[in-house]
C-alpha cells in the first residue's frame, strides 16, 4: 500500500514537472505560426502567360542569387507574401518592321509628257542655202566684171517718187532678168527728185525689167496697194540704155471713203526707156 502511494506520488511530480514545458512548447509553435502564416492564407496569383519574346531564365545554383529571386521574394504585385505570387513578366518587346521601300512611300513623279518626234535637223540645208546664195552673189559679181572687159554696153535705171504727200512707200524692189538689183522697206532717199538705183555692164539684147511697188496711205494704214509689173527693154550694143522709173498716185480712196463710205485708187506707173551714147571715160 505505501509502495502505491509512492508511485502515485512520483507520477503527480513527473506531471507537474512536464507541463510547463508542454505549455511553453504550446506558446512557442503559437508565435511560429503567427508570424508565418499558411501558405493558403493568401490567394495564389495567376500563372502569367509564357512571354515568347523574354530571355530564357538562368538554371538555378546553389547559393547563387538574382534579381529575379530577389523580386520573388518582395511583395507582390496583388499584396500577397512575396513566396506566393509569382514575378510579374518584363514587357514583350516592340516589334520592329522593316521601313518599307522608297518607292512606295515616295510620291512617283508624273510622266514626262511624250514630246512627239523630234523635228529635222534644217541646219544642214541652211548651211547649203546659204552657201547657194554667196555663190550667186560671187558669180553675178564676176560676171559683172566679164561685162565691163567684154561688152561695152550699160544701162541706168533711175527712180522718182510723185506719189504725193498723202502716200508712203513701204515697199519697192527692182529686178533685172529675175535678180533683184536694188530693194528698200521704206522712203528712197531723194526720190522725190529722182535717183539712180541701179548702173552696170550689161550684154546686149532683151532683158526683162520687174518693178515691185507696196504704198500706203499715211492717216490710214489700213489703206494700202501692192502691185508688180514687168516690162520687156530692149538693149543695144555700145550704147547706154538709160531707164527713168516714175511713181504716180492721183488716188482719193483716203478722204472720199472716210466721208462718204466710197473712194477710188488711182495709180501709174511711167516707164521711160532712152538709147544714148555711151560717156567719155572719166564723164557721166
Amino acid at each position: 500500500m505505501q509502495r502505491l502511494i509512492a508511485l502515485l506520488a512520483a507520477l503527480l511530480a513527473l506531471v507537474a514537472l512536464t507541463s510547463p514545458l508542454e505549455a511553453q512548447r504550446a506558446r512557442g509553435r503559437g508565435r511560429g505560426r503567427t508570424r508565418r502564416p499558411a501558405a493558403t492564407a493568401e490567394p495564389a496569383s495567376p500563372e502569367a502567360p509564357e512571354n515568347p519574346f523574354a530571355e530564357p531564365a538562368p538554371a538555378a545554383g546553389a547559393g547563387s542569387s538574382s534579381p529575379a529571386s530577389a523580386t520573388a521574394t518582395g511583395p507582390s504585385p496583388t499584396g500577397g507574401a512575396g513566396g506566393a505570387g509569382a514575378a510579374a513578366p518584363p514587357p514583350p518587346a516592340a516589334a520592329t518592321t522593316p521601313p518599307a521601300a522608297a518607292t512606295t512611300t515616295a510620291a512617283s513623279p508624273p510622266p514626262a509628257a511624250d514630246p512627239g518626234p523630234a523635228p529635222p535637223d534644217v541646219a544642214p540645208v541652211r548651211a547649203d542655202l546659204s552657201q547657194l546664195m554667196d555663190d550667186m552673189v560671187q558669180t553675178r559679181q564676176r560676171m559683172a566684171v566679164l561685162g565691163e572687159e567684154l561688152f561695152r554696153t550699160r544701162i541706168r535705171i533711175a527712180v522718182q517718187d510723185r506719189a504725193g504727200d498723202d502716200e508712203s512707200l513701204a515697199h519697192f524692189v527692182v529686178e533685172l532678168d529675175g535678180a533683184p538689183v536694188f530693194r528698200t522697206d521704206g522712203e528712197i532717199e531723194g526720190g522725190d527728185r529722182g535717183r539712180t538705183v541701179h548702173e552696170g555692164a550689161l550684154a546686149p539684147g532683151p532683158h526683162v525689167l520687174t518693178i515691185e511697188t507696196e504704198q500706203r496711205a499715211r492717216e490710214d494704214a489700213e489703206i494700202r496697194y501692192t502691185q508688180r509689173e514687168t516690162f520687156r527693154v530692149q538693149v543695144h550694143r555700145d550704147r547706154l540704155t538709160d531707164i527713168e522709173v516714175v511713181l504716180e498716185d492721183d488716188s482719193s480712196i483716203v478722204e472720199q471713203f472716210h466721208q462718204g463710205g466710197e473712194g477710188r485708187y488711182e495709180i501709174r506707173t511711167r516707164v521711160q526707156v532712152a538709147t544714148r551714147e555711151l560717156p567719155a571715160p572719166g564723164g557721166s
